[in-house]
């Protein structure tokens, strides 16, 4: 098996976090759907989730102007 090294953010980038070592291309695709599918690409944040509905949820969450504005007014947001 050859080995494959991962650094890509936001979870494998040196300096910052460690280069993820892995035996293979199916130890990289799955290293590669839990870490890297489903991150906040937002300025600063790189939050990783599980899948696209969290996510998404993040994001409206924590970066959208117009649902902080509705929950300021008390106003469901999601």
């Amino acid at each position: 098996n050859k080995r494959l090294i991962c650094t890509l953010p936001p979870t494998c980038n040196p300096p910052i976090n460690r280069a993820c070592v892995l035996h293979g291309t199916r130890e990289l695709e799955a290293h590669y759907a839990t870490y890297h599918t489903w991150v906040c690409e937002e300025h600063g944040c790189g939050c990783v989730f599980p899948g696209e509905r969290l996510l998404e949820l993040h994001q409206t969450e924590c970066h959208d102007p117009l649902a902080a504005v509705r929950k300021d007014r008390g106003e469901k947001i999601v």
